[in-house]
């Protein structure tokens, strides 16, 4: 509580086009520019800002942790996007890790997905394991701890995107299972 409440004031310094996420000890920033000198002269004002503040408060912004994705339109994608902030290299990133979301520079959660099918399996597998020991109440109990509070997470972002169809399957399995259904019920 007392980091949160010291860096609480942290996102009242960055300039407009600047929006910090800062969740725990975690700290992004969401920077919009229409051309590439633009969005390199706002990450630099982001990161000479940011290297200010930790450094005026006993911290230390650890470039060696620092990522960077772009997020375009598939038209205007383009390759090798570096940054260059006081003459060293930070290299673009194709995916990052935000809380236990992974989004990509496509938005379009495959990564995500991939990273959450075998959690959702390992749950499958378990309830699979248990039901013969367990009544419909408890595998319904197990259900919600192992696999549905997993796959909530951040749905509203990659429920709807074309990946998903393979979690949503591993549900109906995971239901059929619970239920004592046949492997072709629906």
């Amino acid at each position: 509580m007392l980091f949160l409440i010291y860096l609480n004031d942290l996102p009242y310094g960055f300039h407009s086009q600047a929006n910090p996420i800062i969740y725990a000890d975690d700290t992004s920033v969401l920077l919009s520019a229409d051309s590439e000198a633009e969005l390199q002269s706002n990450m630099n004002l982001a990161i000479d800002f940011m290297t200010k503040w930790f450094s005026a408060n006993s911290l230390v912004l650890n470039m060696d942790k620092t990522n960077i994705v772009k997020f375009t339109s598939n038209k205007r994608q383009t390759n090798n996007f570096r940054i260059i902030y006081h003459d060293k290299l930070i290299s673009g990133v194709n995916t990052i890790k935000l809380l236990v979301l992974h989004i990509d520079k496509d938005l379009n959660w495959k990564t995500h997905i991939q990273n959450l099918l075998p959690k959702l399996s390992s749950a499958c597998y378990l309830i699979r394991r248990m039901y013969p020991l367990f009544n419909t109440r408890t595998l319904k109990m197990i259900y919600y701890a192992y696999f549905h509070s997993v796959m909530e997470f951040g749905i509203m972002f990659w429920g709807a995107s074309a990946e998903s169809r393979k979690v949503f399957l591993l549900q109906k399995r995971i239901f059929r299972v619970i239920t004592g259904s046949p492997p072709r019920a629906t």
